[in-house]
């Protein structure tokens, strides 16, 4: 099964991302990762993407089947994107966001598309 939801591009929208991802996972067991997960996929999509701009939106989409799950975050941005090299300063106040998603995550990725880009992440459990 999968479910997607378009909101608009604002920061107040991580939180109701996030409750979505909640309510669609409810009953497993990494649910407290991937809500996690998916506030850190909308706020550097929000943060880095044409997304967060005036009159953008996002899309998160949150797949399902048996013991796993993909946490999918669509925006504007031009696919540009590079992993970022080492580890921010402890003094830093920004760029743990995708470390945080590697930490929790089992896979991650990063899709380009004709209209813009896809950050993943999948679950698994047992």
């Amino acid at each position: 099964m999968e479910w997607t939801q378009t909101y608009p591009g604002l920061p107040a929208m991580v939180p109701a991302a996030r409750a979505f991802v909640r309510a669609m996972l409810d009953e497993t067991p990494r649910l407290d990762d991937a809500a996690l997960v998916a506030s850190e996929l909308v706020a550097n999509s929000l943060r880095h993407t044409p997304s967060g701009l005036s009159g953008g939106t996002f899309t998160i989409a949150v797949a399902v089947r048996r013991d796993w799950t993909r946490i999918a975050v669509t925006d504007a941005g031009s696919g540009d994107w590079h992993h970022p090299a080492g580890r921010p300063g402890d003094d830093e106040e920004y760029g743990r966001g995708l470390l945080i998603v590697e930490v929790c995550a089992d896979k991650v990725g990063h899709d380009v598309r004709a209209d813009g880009q896809t950050m993943w992440a999948e679950l698994t459990w047992r």
